[in-house]
């Protein structure tokens, strides 16, 4: 983003904001905003997908995109084809297959995909999933050797093994094939695995880099679906894939990957499969935390998505993949409700990590990187996103043992931290690590963590773009309902490229302001014209906005908010989510 020319010192100062970024209106095209009004379209609504370049004539593809009309070839992933020939002479030999996913939402999805889809073709299968305490990321040679013994003749690792070299040279020895499924970045080479499929290896040239692995895992279903076809390998009717699609979505939204035109078709088509005849898993989730409401991206990422990653994190990393594969209600539920459990130790105990990591944070680190001992590693990744969204800066947990440490990373919009670790990693201060642009974790010797360090000093220099923010519209109070919250909810899914509109409200003045839930501020906003609504700051209690609000002594102020829907005792209302607050 460039300062724009209008944006001179003196306004500069006149927008700092409590979090210390500077706010201005987003750049749209007027041309395009006039089309959109000529067609009839809602004001707010025409300006926001002007600002996003949305064509007026592209307006229902982009609206509602099908996946039928944009998804590409399977094989234009790089290796794709030879793959798919491998799996299927497997299956017409009738020999077993292993499936080694990893333990996070999108590896979970991953595994309950391609499982569920050799279940219903009726191939023999087993999966493995690895404990993230006790064996952390990626394949390691026990768990491959474990898939060997049941007897596995070819195995697919999912959302991992693009950096895996001695364990698949390990399986290689073995005689069992190793077929990739991935997206992460690769190092300087990749292992000698009989294929690797990975948008994101630098012989791929699908320019599908913003799949998930389990976007990546449909690919290899559609592409599976339609070679079985050929040889007649279905007698009593192939799988559905529309039916799998609200996994792909679960992961894709889950994974933090870009909202790019293919994963917002697979993330609407999901959600419409979920609202109408949702995976049973997933419907135990959804009975367990009391939503009855309709299903959208963000129950799929703040709802669903903790449940199924808390089993990895705090309890049993394969329970995920086991409900969002259970086919019997009773046991379903059972496992819902054990993952509701583990996802309220998860809180409790990563809100006493981040209380820490937050203290360790030195004003002059570019690259925050904090570690101590007994930091439970499920829950550091949680604890690196919080740290990214106080200090606006990429963030890496390091939970340390006595020789090996596991770190998970997260990062700002600018910064490729995946590229990061590969770069650690080929110069020997990390063992092992992988990632992708905003996420990754790597395990390290507790003696080189000083040395990494050092290496993090000159990657990373805030930018511009750290602190000037973008609003898209000046939104009176007077203009909130239903209506237009429907308006902007069209837009969605919001996520990585793709991001909620934040609004600029004028003039507001603030009361009855209090802290509920233990973490979050309340309070009443009133306009200089005399309307009223209520607005939420989440997360805000000892942060920027918390701490201006507890001392807060009646200025005017600016507020930079999202719109969110509040449903209590069946009234529904809606209410500013405050983002920022600025001091007028």
């Amino acid at each position: 983003m460039q300062i724009k020319a209008k944006a001179n010192e003196e306004q500069l100062k006149k927008n700092i904001s409590v979090k210390k970024q500077y706010w201005f209106e987003k750049d749209f095209n007027s041309k395009k905003e006039k089309n959109f009004l000529e067609k009839k379209i809602n004001p707010v609504l025409s300006r926001l997908l002007s600002s996003r370049n949305v064509e007026a004539n592209n307006f229902e593809d982009y609206m509602n995109p099908k996946i039928k009309n944009i998804l590409p070839d399977p094989f234009i992933l790089h290796d794709m084809e030879i793959a798919t020939n491998k799996i299927v002479e497997i299956i017409k030999e009738k020999k077993k297959i292993g499936i080694f996913g990893d333990y996070d939402v999108d590896g979970s999805t991953s595994t309950a995909l391609l499982s569920r889809y050799f279940k219903e073709a009726g191939v023999e299968f087993e999966f493995y999933i690895p404990d993230r305490i006790k064996e952390g990321y990626g394949p390691n040679q026990d768990a491959f050797a474990k898939l060997v013994d049941s007897n596995c003749e070819l195995i697919i690792t999912l959302d991992c093994g693009t950096t895996a070299f001695k364990e698949i040279d390990f399986t290689n020895k073995k005689g069992v094939d190793v077929i990739v499924i991935d997206h992460h970045k690769q190092g300087k080479e990749l292992p000698k695995a009989f294929a690797i499929v990975n948008p994101n290896k630098q012989s791929d040239n699908s320019n599908l880099v913003n799949l998930c692995a389990a976007g990546v895992t449909f690919f290899l279903l559609v592409s599976l679906n339609r070679e079985l076809k050929k040889i007649n390998f279905f007698k009593d009717g192939e799988p559905n894939l529309i039916f799998f699609l609200d996994l792909v979505a679960l992961g894709t939204v889950c994974d933090l990957v870009k909202i790019d035109h293919l994963n917002r078709a697979f993330i609407k088509q999901g959600l419409r499969i979920l609202n109408h005849s949702p995976n049973l898993g997933v419907s135990s989730i959804l009975k367990e935390s009391k939503i009855d409401s309709e299903v959208t991206d963000y129950h799929l990422g703040f709802v669903i998505g903790p449940r199924i990653n808390a089993g990895g994190r705090v309890g049993k990393s394969s329970l995920g993949a086991e409900l969002l594969l259970c086919n019997e209600n009773k046991i379903a539920n059972v496992m819902a409700l054990r993952l509701g459990e583990f996802n309220n130790l998860r809180k409790k105990i990563e809100k006493a990590v981040e209380i820490k990591a937050v203290g360790m944070v030195q004003e002059n680190d570019q690259i925050i990187c904090v570690n101590s001992k007994n930091w439970h590693p499920g829950v550091i990744g949680i604890v690196a996103s919080r740290l990214v969204e106080k200090f606006n800066r990429p963030s890496i947990v390091i939970s340390e043992d006595e020789k090996l440490c596991k770190a998970s990373c997260r990062s700002v919009l600018n910064f490729d931290i995946g590229d990061l670790i590969v770069k650690a990693v080929g110069q020997g201060l990390l063992l092992n690590g992988g990632g992708h642009k905003m996420a990754g974790g790597f395990t390290i010797l507790k003696e080189n963590i000083e040395q990494f360090k050092d290496f993090l000093s000159d990657k990373y220099k805030k930018g511009a773009s750290e602190i000037l923010k973008e609003y898209e519209y000046v939104l009176r109070i007077t203009n909130l309902n239903i209506c237009l919250y429907d308006e902007v909810a069209k837009l969605s899914p919001f996520g990585p490229g793709n991001v909620k509109p934040r609004f600029l409200i004028k003039n507001c003045n603030l009361s009855f302001i209090k802290v509920v839930g233990n973490n979050h501020h309340s309070l009443l906003i009133e306009d200089s014209y005399g309307n009223r609504t209520r607005g939420i700051a989440f997360n805000s209690v000892n942060q920027d906005i918390g701490n201006f609000l507890d001392g807060f002594s009646g200025e005017t102020v600016d507020l930079i908010a999202i719109l969110r829907k509040n449903e209590w005792n069946n009234e529904v209302s809606i209410q500013l989510q405050i983002e920022d607050i600025i001091i007028s």
